[in-house]
């Protein structure tokens, strides 16, 4: 699938059901971009960090520390082995805990959108040398102006408009 239709796909994915669908959308379309054992989407809200989950496992894989780095230097952040010298000692943390040695951490928009990054994780070194920064950034920007929108949506209670079937 072409990185076109994956936006689309995000598009059309966003709606006020608390990111239900929206989440389902960006852990199928990453795993085919970027395959990862853990993800999640991590975004400044009120001064504190939310997380939703793309995966099933337990605890946040990126610290607050990564966060509000990648949030405050819209650049990706790619950790080939953590075993290499790394600056964010609460990541490093639950990186070890959860048995993980390589990330990536992408900014979700350079737009205005919602602040944050999108963040992967692999239990082997490496992983991510070979991703296609030239997809997953622009899926990145996408994927934060999808959540923000679709925590609005939430928030006002509104459903999607439905077109009738024509006759």
């Amino acid at each position: 699938m072409d990185l076109e239709k994956r936006l689309i796909g995000l598009v059309a994915a966003t709606r006020g059901d608390g990111g239900k669908a929206l989440r389902g959308a960006l852990r199928d379309d990453l795993q085919a971009l970027a395959p990862f054992d853990r993800g999640e989407v991590a975004f400044l809200r009120e001064g504190r960090v939310d997380r939703w989950r793309l995966d099933d496992g337990p605890g946040p894989v990126s610290g607050d520390d990564l966060v509000r780095h990648v949030a405050a230097h819209p650049v990706p952040v790619r950790v080939d082995d953590l075993h290499d010298t790394f600056d964010f000692e609460g990541t490093r943390e639950n990186l070890e805990a959860l048995g993980l040695r390589s990330l990536l951490a992408l900014p979700l928009s350079g737009s205005g959108g919602l602040e944050g990054a999108l963040v992967v994780a692999r239990d082997y070194g490496w992983a991510f040398a070979g991703a296609s920064l030239r997809a997953l950034v622009p899926f990145a920007e996408m994927a934060g102006l999808c959540v923000d929108r679709a925590l609005q949506l939430t928030a006002s209670g509104a459903r999607p408009i439905r077109s009738k079937p024509s006759r």
